[in-house]
């Protein structure tokens, strides 16, 4: 068990509570599962419900109170991100002053930011540099987005503000450890900003555990995708789907996409005369929608149409929990791809009409998969999405960079 003191720098604020503040809940949960005390910066994150208030505390960031005097001395930040974060220079300033404060009453042994907002890790940065604390650096994504491959990487291209990538870049630059969800992530960035990674970059998957893994699941007809499916929604996919249909198979009932209503999503399933088979339901929480996934005979995890995929979302992680089978459209060169291969639990299929008709008949056809080898194949898949997989992983990267430091000391 560790006995680590882990600063934690993760500023997420209410509109950004998504996947990734999730996800980081669950980390944190990792952590102090191995025994690190955790000390949570942040401005407000409701899904911390599993934090264990014995093995540290939570320091919330509130600009609309604050007066802190101090948090004035620290208008050079900005200067740090080359005016990267103008609208939230205060609560960038507001937690390197708290951090400041922990370190010097507690000594925790490092610090660790995570984004989303990036801001996180600007905070980071600045009391790294005063304190020469080791830091692991976190992101769910490469940062900016315009250095992935199409549809992604053409938005927002010109409206990136002045200095964003340079006050990134010396984020990779200067921290002890980054650490990404994939080797595709960490390769994209390290060509993008030109600087090696080399020796101090991780890639640790997602935590998918959870509690609804079903003993004998024998699926409802439903196929289910959770979460957006903004830029993912394939021309392909729907094709495919109308093909499908037509064949009347008698084990599907129709596809629920459930989450935040999307205009473009409902046009298109008009377009293609897909109403009928097609249930849209708003966002649910994150415990119910689990449970959905569980009851459905398959679960969608839609990937963009592009050669090649950066993600592993964490819903494919948490999607190996629950003993139904995952049906995924997503490119040949894949985390997901190279995790079902090697595990099964499901079928991943390229983007394609062709290939998406021959999985959803894999699924739902007559001579459909063997659901219980796959239900068997996912305790595989699953061991390596777990919180004490997930958690030991971490806590290498920190007491390695945690001895590096001290070689120097």
């Amino acid at each position: 068990m560790s006995n680590l003191h882990i600063l934690c720098i993760t500023l997420t604020g209410k509109q950004n509570q998504g996947a990734r503040a999730i996800q980081m809940a669950k980390v944190v949960k990792a952590l102090q599962d191995q025994g690190a005390f955790v000390t949570i910066i942040t401005c407000l994150n409701d899904k911390l419900y599993a934090f264990n208030p014995n093995a540290g505390r939570i320091i919330y960031i509130d600009p609309a109170k604050s007066t802190h005097s101090k948090a004035k001395r620290w208008a050079l930040i900005s200067k740090i991100a080359g005016q990267a974060f103008p609208q939230l220079d205060l609560i960038t300033r507001l937690a390197v002053v708290k951090a400041l404060e922990v370190v010097e009453t507690e000594k925790p042994d490092c610090i660790f930011s995570s984004s989303n907002p990036v801001s996180s890790h600007i905070a980071a940065l600045k009391v790294a540099q005063i304190t020469g604390l080791p830091w692991l650096a976190s992101f769910s994504d490469p940062k900016p987005s315009t250095m992935l491959p199409p549809p992604y990487g053409n938005l927002f291209k010109r409206l990136l503000p002045k200095g964003y990538k340079t006050g990134l870049k010396k984020v990779l630059q200067n921290c002890d450890a980054v650490h990404m969800p994939t080797s595709i992530c960490l390769d994209i960035t390290e060509k993008y900003y030109r600087v090696s990674l080399v020796g101090k970059s991780f890639s640790i998957p997602p935590i998918g555990e959870t509690t609804f893994r079903t003993e004998k699941n024998e699926g409802n007809g439903y196929l289910v995708h959770l979460g957006s499916t903004t830029k993912r929604l394939s021309k392909a996919f729907l094709l495919a789907l109308s093909d499908f249909v037509r064949k009347n198979p008698k084990n599907f009932q129709a596809i629920q996409f459930i989450g935040k209503r999307q205009k473009k999503t409902e046009s298109l399933i008009k377009q293609y005369g897909l109403g009928s088979i097609v249930l849209a339901k708003p966002q649910v929480p994150h415990h119910e929608a689990q449970k959905i996934v569980s009851n459905a005979t398959a679960v969608l995890i839609l990937e963009a149409d592009m050669p090649y995929s950066h993600a592993l979302p964490s819903k494919f992680a948490e999607a190996a929990f629950s003993g139904t089978p995952i049906l995924a459209v997503t490119p040949a060169k894949s985390a997901i791809s190279e995790y079902l291969n090697t595990y099964g639990g499901g079928i991943a299929v390229a983007n394609s009409r062709e290939d998406i008709v021959k999985g959803l008949d894999a699924i739902f056809g007559q001579d459909s998969i063997d659901r219980d080898k796959i239900a068997a194949q996912q305790v595989a898949l699953s061991n390596n999405f777990t919180f004490n997989e997930i958690g030991q992983q971490y806590i290498r990267v920190f007491n390695m960079i945690i001895g590096d430091i001290k070689k120097y000391d």
